[in-house]
Parts: C-alpha cells; structure tokens; sequence
C-alpha cells in the first residue's frame, strides 16, 4: 500500500466503492415500486444510469426521462440509454411540468439532495395525480455492510475522527422514521416504507480496500487525516471484521424505500 491515499482525481472510485451495489438495488427498487410498461417514469439524479439502463429496459427508453446536474454524468447515461429524455438540472428545480409522469424515482439521492424537502415537493409535483413518488437510500446505520464495517475498523482507531464523516452521522434522510416524514410533509399520501436487500462480489480484500482510500469518497477523505500507521491499523481492522477473507467473497447490503402516491 502506497503512504497516503490516493488523488481524488483517480477514476472510478464511486463506482469501485458503491456504484457496484447499484445495478443489484435498481432491480430490488424497481421491483418494489411496481414499474410496468407502459408507464412514463423520471430518474431523479439520474448520473450514469445504474438505475435508468434497467429502468428502460422494464418501460423503453422513450419512456424514460432523467435529470442529474453533472452534465458529464448525463452524457455517459445517454450513451447507455440512447432514445432516453436526459437533462441537465437540479431535483429541487425540476425541468419538466406538471403532472409528467406515472411513477418519479430517485435512487440513493436524498440524502445529498441541498434541499431534500424542496427537492420532494418537486418529485410530487411533476407526477401525475395517482402517481407514485419514490426512492432509496443506503441503511448506513447497520444495513451497509461495507462502509458500516469500515467505520467500525475507522472508530476502534480514531473514534472522534471517524465520527466527523461516518455518513451514519452525516448523512440526513437515512431512517425509515424521517423518509416518512419528509414524504408527508411534501405532501403525498399512502406512505409506506421497506427494506431493499443489494449484494457485490469482490476478488479479494484489497478489491474492497483500495477504492476506499480514495479521497472521492468519506472514508478516502476520512483516512488522508491519519497517519500511515493509523491507516494499516484500520486496514487490518476492517480485515479481521470481515473475517480475514483469503479470496473472493460477497457482502450484503440494505437500503430503505419510501414510496408514497401523488395528489
């Protein structure tokens, strides 16, 4: 291992980190919500279409519209999705009028929204009445085996300093108690949540380790405030956590779903 984490400017580190439980949560999520052809459907924070690729393969793409504000992110979604609606714009200010769709999605972009109310109130207003409003977020709490087992290796090393960016404690909209309240409060009706199960498979420890000291990401950035020695010593607690794997192995992970109906 190198002596300071890597420059954030590395690629692929969300998708080596997280983005790999992606495509397994967007078929566990579209399951849940009930997607049928025919239905027109918008993406909220579509980025690089984890969740809109399998979205238009359940509705066609000329039913599929999505909107992130990273241009660039919508550019390679296009290329996955030809014939997909995709522009650029922010969740809080929707670029598309009322009443557009049967169902309007956002898949583990809540919780980063700058105003998740404002931005819900959006999702609601551009589904048509009936509509379905829903969307997804990662239990980091327990249910996110990958990051909660590094934060628990980051804490038993340097307690207050992982606490400052376990996204546990950082990250709003992340319980199934204020998923709820945040959807009536904008409003919708038939509230509901649940659990959505996603799995990834790694070639080894270091397949998981290594986008992890990327500084792209909270524990990248978390681990460039520690020393080398602090560095290894969470390493080998997040290695005797996972239970000192020796080759490749597979971890779970859960993310809550709220859902509730437009009108």
């Amino acid at each position: 291992m190198s002596d300071a984490p890597k420059a954030a400017t590395q690629p692929g580190g969300y998708e080596r980190r997280i983005g790999r439980y992606g495509a397994s949560l967007a078929e566990a999520f579209l399951d849940a919500t009930g997607i049928r052809p025919g239905q027109r459907v918008l993406d909220v924070g579509c980025g690089t279409g984890a969740l809109t690729a399998p979205l238009a393969a359940r509705v066609g793409a000329d039913c599929v519209a999505g909107v992130d504000p990273v241009a660039a992110d919508v550019a390679t979604c296009a290329t996955r999705v030809p014939g997909a609606d995709l522009r650029t714009g922010e969740a809080e200010a929707l670029p598309f009028a009322d009443d557009s769709f049967d169902a309007v999605l956002a898949q583990l972009v809540v919780s980063h929204l700058r105003d998740a109310e404002r931005g819900v109130r959006e999702m609601a207003r551009v589904a048509r009445p009936d509509g379905v409003v829903a969307a997804c977020v990662w239990d980091f709490a327990e249910g996110m085996v990958a990051l909660r087992s590094f934060w628990d290796a980051a804490a038993a090393v340097d307690a207050e300093g992982a606490a400052a960016f376990d996204q546990a404690k950082t990250h709003a909209y992340a319980t199934p108690e204020q998923l709820t309240g945040l959807w009536e409060a904008a409003g919708l009706r038939d509230v509901r949540t649940g659990a959505l199960a996603a799995r990834s498979t790694y070639s080894g420890f270091d397949d998981l380790w290594e986008p992890m000291l990327l500084t792209d990401g909270a524990p990248g950035r978390f681990l460039a405030t520690v020393g080398v020695q602090q560095r290894e010593a969470v390493r080998d607690q997040l290695f005797d956590i996972l239970g000192r794997p020796a080759g490749p192995f597979e971890l779970q992970a859960r993310a809550w779903s709220v859902e509730g109906r437009a009108g």
